[in-house]
Order: C-alpha cells, then structure tokens, then sequence
C-alpha cells in the first residue's frame, strides 16, 4: 500500500489550508451526502426524525419541569423554546465535535489510497452535522410559536452562530484527532471533558439561580456565548452582550487558526501511526 504523506514535508500554510477545501468542495460534498445518507439509512422515519426528535424532547422536558416541578423561569422566558435551543445547539457542538475527531482516523482506509487532505474529514463531519441543526430549527420554529414565544427579527443572524460553531468545531476536532491517533486512551479523557463543557453550560437552568463563583465559571465557558446569543437572535429567549458577541467570534477564530496550524505541524508525524 503506498502511502502518500511524506513526513519531512513542511506543514502546509494557514492559506493553504483554506485553498485545499475549497479545490476540494465537491469531496466534501459527497461527504456530507454520504453522512446523512448512511445515518438515516435504516431510520423508519429519516430525515423526519431530525423534526420529530426535538419535539419530543421539549414535550418530556416541559412536563418534568413544567407539570411536575412547577419550574419557571423568574424574567416569564417560555421555558419549552428555552430549553429545546439549548438542547439543539449543545447537540450540534457534541456530534459535530465527535464526529470531525473521529472522521480522520476513519478515513485512513481513503488517505492510504489517494491523496486527500485530511482536513476535508474534519471539515465534512461538522458541516453534516450543521445540517441537522439546521433541520431542528425548523421543530424550535414551531415550538416558539405554539408557546406563543415568536420568532426574533434577528434570526437571520443565526447563520453566524452556525459559521462560528463550524469554525470551533473543526478547530477542535483537528487537534483532539491527532491526539485520538496517537493515544487511545484520550478519547476516554476528552468525553469527561465535553461532558463537564456541557453541564457549565446554562441549557435547563438559569444563570440567577447560581452563584457568583459558579457565574463567573459557567461564563467562562465559550458555549455560554455562543448559547447566549443563538436565544437572543433566534427567538429572543436570552440576552446577548457585545461581550458574548466577542468572544464567540474570537474564540471560533482562535480555535480554528490553532487547529489548523497544530494540525499541519503535527500530521506528518501522526500519519505514519496510521
């Protein structure tokens, strides 16, 4: 089996990187087809179930707290649309970060084969997964509207909050593949560290009801921004800062550029484990 990837090849420039997406979008796209396509493959329902699944999931969180716990939000926010956009974007950071992490070492049987740069995996698996996002906004739509929440005159801005995911994600899931090659035992360790991110994350509570140290904490967070600013332009469920509007661009900017260039550095010396 020849390999393609020299190890005393100069990693690739930031630019360069950018440039091979783009030569190979039509890659990408049959990437993105593929994803969606097997992940629904023996799903009764399909693409259907991206509608259905966030429904049940307000409909079971709103009895819980709603029926059961008389729980209420102190500023009259609908709790449903509150809870279900926390759900949804939290879904999206997890599958797409899981997915982009794995993606390259799945691919090793097409890497080995051809030459294609493996960014393009990345790059692909969190780009399905903003599709499906895309696909539960359409159930948040209607679940503000039967709670007679409404949607924001903003909403179109939500397009940046997914171009920013998209750029944190793939960031990411450039650094933590490499570590995933090289060591097994992290993908143990980074699944404690999602699973903490999500839980500093205000999705079914709000942030009054902690205290000032566990404030400071869960803002801390850069999903908190992120959180913060997809409820205030979707459906105005949240309060967005020019504070948390910095750092979800920063951050997704910061993440990526890092990814990147830690990536092309360290690639190839992690291709030859392959």
């Amino acid at each position: 089996m020849r390999n393609f990837y020299d190890s005393t090849d100069k990693p690739r420039a930031f630019r360069d990187t950018f440039l091979s997406l783009w030569m190979n979008r039509e890659l990408i796209r049959l990437l993105v087809q593929r994803d969606l396509s097997v992940r629904y493959k023996r799903s009764f329902l399909g693409l259907l179930w991206t509608l259905i699944n966030p429904l049940l999931v307000s409909l079971v969180l709103w009895y819980v707290f709603i029926a059961i716990f008389s729980a209420r939000l102190p500023d009259g926010t609908e709790f449903a649309p509150y809870v279900l956009s926390g759900v949804l974007l939290i879904t999206f950071f997890i599958q797409g970060f899981n997915q982009a992490a794995d993606s390259i070492s799945n691919g090793a049987g097409i890497l080995m084969k051809v030459y294609v740069p493996p960014q393009v995996f990345a790059f692909a698996g969190a780009i399905s997964n903003a599709m499906n996002f895309c696909f539960g906004l359409v159930a948040l739509a209607l679940i503000c509207v039967i709670t007679g929440n409404g949607i924001a005159l903003l909403f179109p801005l939500t397009f940046l909050v997914i171009l920013c995911m998209l750029m944190l994600i793939t960031g990411l899931g450039l650094v933590v593949s490499v570590a995933y090659i090289r060591f097994d035992d992290t993908r143990s360790i980074f699944a404690v560290i999602v699973s903490l991110m999500m839980y500093l994350v205000p999705i079914f509570y709000p942030r009054e009801m902690l205290s000032e140290v566990a404030q400071r904490i869960v803002n801390a967070n850069p999903l908190t921004s992120y959180l913060d600013v997809f409820r205030f332009v979707f459906a105005n469920t949240g309060v967005a800062t020019t504070a948390d509007w910095l750092y979800m661009f920063t951050s997704a900017v910061f993440f990526l550029v890092a990814g990147i260039k830690f990536f092309a550095k360290t690639w190839p010396k992690t291709v030859v484990m392959l």
